[in-house]
């Protein structure tokens, strides 16, 4: 939990920090306006209870950092409302950039049904500004115009695409992905262990694992012209073929 969001608070509690008499008691909150006033009052109940259930959406937060600092910088404000919360103010930039890339990025549609279901799309620099789901959504751009239901479809969408990119990518760390290496034995062992990997997603069923093999064997047989009456039988597996971070050791596939 990062600094600014308050500590040890029984769940559902409003914050004292934003009770309407701790910010009658502030010098500032007298120099607005008092349309100004209630605005920050009902975005400091807001922020409190974004804070509150931090776990559940960042994107929440920076909505009501972004709307208060509109109203308190122009006056100096900013600062003095985030010392209120207790607010680290590196901390409340960083969810505000992390707000405003989310608001570039996707339609008004599915940034409230991320905020709703705690779906964290957000980074706070232009690199990742999506975050964690950066790379997923460039795989699967949201809908320009969706309907709630599909706003939520497209969440589900992109929370399994965002998965299977991090299985790719930690599939590439561990020496899986292609590189531009000639060794023979290298290319073996990449090309050992992404298969493995594979075959490892197959429905435990000996049948289907077989024949799978039996297809790939065959299909590499025709593709690179190797002669049909050449058999091929179980070979023992190096052990620098196994090793993978820590991983099982790999399983030897019985074709």
């Amino acid at each position: 939990m990062p600094r600014g969001i308050p500590k040890n608070k029984p769940t559902g509690a409003v914050p004292d920090a934003v009770a309407v008499q701790t910010f009658n008691t502030l010098a500032w909150f007298e120099k607005l306006s008092q349309e100004e006033k209630n605005a920050v009052q009902a975005e400091g109940r807001a922020l409190s209870q974004a804070m509150l259930q931090y776990g559940r959406s960042r994107l929440s937060i920076g909505e009501h950092l972004t709307k208060l600092q509109a109203i308190l910088e122009p006056h100096n404000m900013f600062s003095r409302f985030l010392k209120t919360y207790h607010f680290n103010k590196r901390t409340a930039y960083r969810y505000i950039a992390g707000f405003n890339n989310a608001k570039a990025k996707l339609p008004e549609p599915i940034l409230k049904a991320a905020m709703s279901r705690g779906v964290n799309l957000i980074g706070d620099n232009e690199v990742k500004p999506l975050g964690i789901y950066t790379a997923a959504a460039a795989k699967l751009p949201p809908p320009s115009n969706p309907t709630e239901e599909q706003a939520t479809t497209w969440l589900d969408q992109i929370e399994q695409v965002r998965r299977d990119t991090r299985a790719e990518t930690n599939a590439a760390d561990a020496g899986l992905a292609l590189i531009t290496n000639q060794d023979p034995q290298t290319l073996l062992r990449e090309s050992y262990r992404f298969v493995n990997l594979r075959y490892r997603r197959l429905p435990n069923n000996a049948k289907t694992r077989t024949a799978w093999v039996r297809s790939l064997v065959g299909m590499l047989l025709s593709d690179l012209g190797v002669a049909s009456q050449q058999s091929f039988m179980p070979t023992a597996i190096p052990e620098d073929f196994k090793a993978v971070r820590g991983r099982p050791a790999a399983q030897t596939a019985n074709a």
